[in-house]
């Protein structure tokens, strides 16, 4: 998170630990032996209660007040916390550039306030208060992670892989768009629009094994969400193959109005991670793919 731990701010905290502990030790006895005193058995046994009350006698009176302890460690804090919001974004933006490009990973410097990066394919929005990141594609949240580089680029290199699967092809996926298209027409004419998100579910259905399909449990189940779909779908259309077998995909923009219901969209992102909302697909005859 930062270059090094600041001694002299552990030293202000132990120190101030360390009297307050001695300060509430008097309390702590006080509170055991009036605990003992509630009981009526501790009562009736005078020897116990003549003990009880020599010990509280001879507690030692609590002179400070706690608030009066803590202002030197506050004193040291506030400004330690300001410095500290100012250099921290500074130091984990150069060494997450410097972890990114020691691995061959594209990084920028997206945003300042809020802070977030570009950590190729995936954008990090950094939360400094918090001290964690969340990983993003598409503009959605992948997972929340530290906020610590080597952390983040072994998640990076996770997601990634399982996004990118290896079975995957453009013609295939192409084919299971299609069959997950009609089957949300549901009889209606090829060609109308359908919502992006309508299509999940039959997505997420015709993504199964037929280990699922046999037993169809959670336990065989694979998830097929928002991200996964925009994933594949900025694969088929860097592949280029948008036409086959007569039919051509299309997809509809999605409009000012519409982008305001972020869960009725979805970002499509180009390599660079330029992207804009899509709200709908739909797929027209086109003689040019007849037979591919």
């Amino acid at each position: 998170m930062n270059p090094e731990p600041h001694a002299e701010i552990l030293s202000e905290v132990r120190e101030a630990q360390k009297r307050l502990a001695e300060l509430s030790n008097p309390l702590k006895e006080a509170e055991r032996l009036l605990k003992e005193l509630a009981e009526k058995r501790n009562l009736d046994d005078l020897k116990k209660l003549a003990r009880i009350l020599t010990r509280l006698r001879s507690l030692p009176p609590v002179q400070a007040e706690p608030a009066l302890e803590l202002a030197p460690l506050i004193g040291v804090l506030e400004p330690f916390l300001r410095e500290q919001e100012r250099t921290r974004p500074l130091y984990f933006g150069r060494s997450l550039r410097e972890a990114a490009e020691a691995q061959g990973i594209a990084f920028a410097v997206l945003t300042a306030e809020p802070p977030e990066y570009r950590l190729d394919p995936f954008t990090v929005a950094a939360d400094f208060r918090k001290g964690s990141a969340e990983l993003r594609y598409a503009r959605l949240a992948v997972c929340e992670v530290e906020l610590d580089p080597g952390v983040l680029l072994k998640t990076r290199k996770k997601m990634h892989e399982a996004l990118q699967t290896a079975d995957f092809t453009p013609e295939a996926y192409f084919d299971r768009v299609l069959v997950a298209y009609r089957r949300v027409l549901g009889g209606r004419p090829m060609g109308e629009r359908v919502h992006l998100v309508d299509l999940l579910p039959e997505l997420a259905f015709l993504a199964q094994s037929e280990r699922f399909r046999r037993d169809p449990s959670r336990d065989h189940y694979q998830p097929y969400g928002r991200v996964r779909l925009a994933w594949d779908l900025a694969r088929l259309r860097r592949s280029g193959i948008l036409g086959r077998s007569g039919w051509r995909l299309g997809l509809g923009s999605a409009t000012m109005a519409t982008t305001r219901n972020k869960e009725a969209v979805l970002y499509l992102e180009d390599e660079a991670g330029r992207g804009q909302y899509y709200l709908s697909l739909w797929f027209a005859p086109d003689p040019a793919s007849q037979g591919a």
